[in-house]
């Protein structure tokens, strides 16, 4: 597994210290510090995550740990406590040479109830649905070799805090090369 630092922090780090240096009042520079002590740490947390074994790429939001791998490396599971959210990212090898709409078929089929939200592109679909409490969002790739995805859980009573992070997920996740089996 590969994880790095995310740059943002960097950067915010730097605007902040240049805003400080800046001629204005002391209760003002106090703030920013203090704001920005609260706010580089949660920003730095965040990490990205390359599967070794299918090439996926998807950026960890920050709170989520890392559960141990397992031996077939096909993908990693994320854990954030403090809400009970899972975020699940996998690969497999599409040994039954299914197209887009048949895994798609077959991904509404294991669904135990009404679907919320649903799209579809070129080599890619989404669906997203509610069972309990939870909320469910998954996204997967699909080519002729293999295929990626990702599924995250969490809380519906938390959905507005987590619209955001859907999107950053949505922007992140890679699929890698989906042409050959892994």
């Amino acid at each position: 597994m590969l994880l790095e630092e995310g740059l943002r922090a960097e950067d915010t780090t730097r605007s902040a210290a240049n805003l400080l240096r800046m001629r204005g009042s002391r209760p003002l520079r106090l703030l920013l510090a203090f704001l920005l002590a609260l706010t580089v740490p949660v920003v730095a947390q965040s990490a990205r995550y390359t599967n070794p074994r299918f090439g996926f790429v998807i950026r960890v939001p920050a709170g989520f740990v890392a559960q141990p791998a397992p031996a077939n490396q096909d993908g990693r599971t994320f854990l954030q406590e403090r809400t009970g959210s899972e975020l699940r990212a996998w690969g497999w090898n599409n040994v039954l040479d299914e197209t887009l709409a048949q895994v798609m078929a077959r991904g509404r089929q294991s669904i135990p109830g009404p679907i919320a939200y649903q799209r579809k592109g070129r080599n890619w679909y989404v669906l997203s649905w509610i069972e309990g409490t939870d909320i469910f969002y998954e996204k997967t790739f699909v080519g002729a070799g293999s295929g990626a995805s990702f599924r995250l859980v969490y809380p519906v009573a938390r959905k507005a805090a987590f619209d955001p992070i859907v999107t950053a997920l949505e922007k992140s996740f890679k699929p890698g090369d989906l042409s050959d089996s892994h």
